[in-house]
């Protein structure tokens, strides 16, 4: 498919460029999407521009499609909001397969065993990881189900309500790039255990996480920080599988966001820790095992975690 479109800015999350699919090629698209649509309407395509072919998703808008631009892509062929180009998407899709009965959903696992080592894991970037793996692992329920790891990520005015479960996930599998090994950019890690999914932990630059510039207090709180300096590097979120818990997952991957960020040149890499009872953040324990020292406490509940290279 190829067309002609123009490049708009978009409120979202980066990426904050993507050329809108014109009324007529989307319409071709919505007629296929069944049989190619990853979940939500998301669809997996090659996209070229100029000599430029990267792999990406469509999103679905307003009954439409966009392709995103990442900044890799836009900025080396000097795209700008206004700017027409013309657009090749190639895309493979399978064949209809006939109805059947819908199966009984799958029990959760139960938790078996007792707690695993480092080495029983197999901890891979996330982009090494399939998206269905990274959906097995956050579930379709809970906080985890609704929230997408975007905590630390929403711009002004967004919440889990008003962009919705379909919207942050689709993001996550933009920051994470999963099923793309090529990828230069993902945002965390999946643990395996037994080949598995069993576990995600997100870690990335710190100026990364809009919220957690604007609105959190916690990392900069009595504190002499550079915000938007890129080599320091955060560990703002942990997730285990349901059946997997307290095994010493989280520690795991800590361990590994540390080494994760170390050898994508991050000088420094912090964690934030609560006291009371760690959720998706951890636990202090969990960082201090993985190397982490505290370095600030700002209040009775949260922490400042740290580990400078």
């Amino acid at each position: 498919m190829e067309f002609l479109g123009e490049v708009i800015e978009w409120r979202g999350p980066a990426p904050y460029y993507f050329v809108p699919v014109p009324e007529e090629e989307g319409a071709a698209l919505r007629d296929v999407a069944l049989a190619t649509s990853y979940g939500w309407g998301m669809l997996p395509i090659h996209a070229r521009i100029g000599t430029t072919e990267w792999k990406t998703s469509l999103y679905p808008k307003g009954g439409g499609y966009l392709l995103p631009l990442k900044d890799a892509v836009r900025k080396p062929a000097g795209l700008e909001a206004g700017d027409e180009v013309e657009v090749r998407l190639t895309f493979d899709a399978p064949p209809r397969q006939p109805k059947r009965p819908a199966a009984k959903r799958a029990p959760v696992p139960r938790r078996t065993g007792g707690p695993v080592t480092a080495d029983q894991l197999t901890i891979v970037p996330a982009n090494q990881a399939t998206w269905e793996d990274l959906q097995a692992v956050f579930g379709a329920s809970g906080d985890t189900g609704r929230c997408w790891c975007q905590r630390f990520r929403m711009l002004p005015k967004e919440s889990w309500a008003s962009e919705g479960p379909e919207e942050l996930a689709a993001r996550l599998r933009d920051q994470t790039a999963c099923g793309d090994p090529k990828a230069r950019e993902t945002s965390g890690l999946v643990a395996y255990l037994d080949g598995e999914p069993v576990g995600w932990c997100a870690v990335a630059p710190r100026a990364d996480h809009a919220r957690l510039l604007r609105d959190y207090r916690i990392p900069w709180l009595g504190r002499d920080e550079d915000k938007t300096d890129a080599t320091v590097w955060a560990v703002t979120c942990f997730v285990t599988r349901a059946g997997y818990r307290r095994r010493g997952i989280s520690r795991a991957l800590a361990h590994a966001a540390a080494d994760h960020a170390r050898d994508r040149g991050a000088r420094a890499v912090e964690g934030y820790p609560d006291f009371v009872d760690g959720g998706s953040v951890g636990t202090p324990a969990t960082f201090a095992a993985a190397g982490f020292t505290e370095v600030s406490r700002p209040g009775r509940r949260r922490a400042v975690m740290r580990i400078d290279f």
